[in-house]
């Protein structure tokens, strides 16, 4: 299930506000799309948004100051309303961090298991 947030925008040009929806990603709405094969939704854009799970945070704490994958999802991911931690997509920066920490295509120190890392292998530009 995706979280349906909005915002709004100015539109200079008719002069008028305009309220757009934006998604963010969670754990349960991409794992709803598992398929037995690949599993391309992983696969986010620059600006898409991924909401981190209770654990994927505690890993984040864990990884503090050690790894530059934490500087990127640090300097990528705000605080909502509710308290969640939002990551925002940047997959050129992303990659570079995965790369500088020495593995191409994973994070360190997380499982295989999370979407987080599912985001990070089919995301990055090492591959």
């Amino acid at each position: 299930m995706t979280t349906d947030k909005y915002e709004i925008q100015y539109n200079h040009y008719d002069k008028q506000r305009i309220k757009t929806m934006k998604t963010i990603h969670t754990e349960k709405s991409l794992r709803a799309q598992d398929g037995e094969f690949e599993n391309f939704h992983y696969q986010l854009e620059d600006g898409e948004q991924y909401q981190l799970t209770k654990g994927e945070e505690d890993w984040l704490c864990f990884i503090s100051g050690r790894y530059c994958i934490y500087d990127y999802i640090n300097n990528n991911t705000q605080e909502d309303e509710e308290g969640n931690l939002i990551l925002t997509i940047d997959t050129y920066e992303m990659s570079e961090a995965l790369e500088d920490d020495g593995i191409s295509c994973k994070a360190v120190m997380l499982s295989d298991d999370s979407v987080l890392q599912a985001i990070f292998f089919y995301s990055n530009h090492n591959n």
